[in-house]
């Protein structure tokens, strides 16, 4: 079969890969039909070290799919050939003491579809995941809007960590698709007010269109300044979503005294700075996000049943071929993209 195959920084190249076998009763051969294009998967592009993490090239990445059943194993029961079905990434093993008080995300011993060195991602021809990883996709969706589900799954998982504080007032910093998947979904359970920020104009007026009352770029507007003329006492909750520092110390200034952020965004670096002083002396608390947990089959609910409009996020579409000019858009932040996804 033909890969989307990372050869080092900034190389991508569409070429020969091993296909994939089924190797487990209840394993699915999947045939991708669109895949996108993380944030994560954009770390593995322009850098070979993420968060001390050395990246061996080469490697195929990509998570966010939708796929039509090729074959499958002996104990498969519940998908066939034929089905379409939206991949929810992340394998637990279901057994460690994570998984039996419920943290599927936080598994001892989990694999991740598309994450070098534990299992070759979607951004290929074939694939294979286990029978319990692929949801069928509701009648009407398109394949798209499937694999979209995935960056609101994440949204939503980062909701339920904050509860009822999400609820009021609030600010998302980085509004790629999980931070407008954010703004969409914390609109959709009732929060009153929401300020988003990005180094990106398209991005931050996207952030309007998601359901901001206020956005900005910190690059051309001191976003401190702007968010705390509106809310003098800063706000109970802030979603960090960009990952770069700079945004990080922002979340700290912007944040009411017992304030929540909650960290979404994974900085490139092994070790960030704090402003410990005001974390401190604002008795602020953060929580930090690993993917989501129980929230894929929630996140396709909501697009099934039209209660979340995610289609527009997905902006730009390639064919494995342009794969490389695909992540470079992506990376660069160019022709206004928001999402860009590549179709087999």
């Amino acid at each position: 079969m033909k890969a989307v195959v990372q050869t080092g920084v900034r190389s991508v190249a569409y070429r020969d890969w091993p296909d994939p076998v089924l190797e487990r009763p209840d394993d699915v051969l999947l045939r991708t039909i669109v895949a996108g294009l993380c944030g994560s998967d954009l770390h593995y592009f322009i850098t070979d070290n993420v968060a001390g993490e050395k990246i061996a090239y080469p490697c195929v990445v990509g998570h966010e799919c939708s796929a039509v059943v090729e074959s499958v194993g002996p104990a498969v029961t519940r998908v066939r050939p034929g089905d379409r079905v939206a991949i929810e990434p992340s394998i637990s093993c279901g057994t460690c003491d994570q998984c039996a008080a419920g943290r599927l995300n936080t598994c001892r011993d989990i694999g991740f579809l598309g994450h070098p060195g534990e299992k070759d991602g979607c951004l290929a021809e074939f694939f294979v995941m286990p029978e319990r990883n692929c949801l069928p996709l509701p009648a009407g969706l398109t394949p798209a809007e499937g694999m979209l589900a995935e960056p609101l799954s994440i949204a939503l998982h980062a909701l339920n960590l904050a509860g009822d504080r999400a609820r009021g007032p609030l600010s998302v910093l980085g509004t790629g698709p999980i931070g407008l998947c954010l703004i969409m979904a914390s609109r959709e359970r009732g929060a009153s007010e929401i300020y988003a920020t990005d180094r990106s104009d398209a991005r931050a007026g996207a952030a309007l269109k998601a359901g901001a009352v206020w956005a900005s770029n910190p690059d051309r507007k001191d976003i401190v300044r702007e968010i705390l003329a509106r809310r003098p006492q800063g706000l109970d909750t802030v979603f960090e979503v960009s990952g770069d520092p700079a945004a990080m110390d922002q979340a700290v200034e912007i944040a009411a005294p017992a304030g929540l952020i909650v960290q979404v965004g994974i900085p490139l670096e092994e070790r960030v700075g704090l402003l410990t002083r005001k974390l401190r002396r604002k008795e602020i608390t953060i929580q930090h996000v690993r993917r989501q947990n129980r929230c894929f089959e929630p996140a396709l609910d909501l697009i099934a049943r039209r209660r979340l409009d995610v289609a527009w996020l997905s902006t730009h579409a390639f064919p494995p071929a342009e794969a490389h000019k695909a992540f470079t858009t992506a990376a660069d932040k160019l022709d206004g993209v928001l999402k860009a996804s590549i179709v087999f």
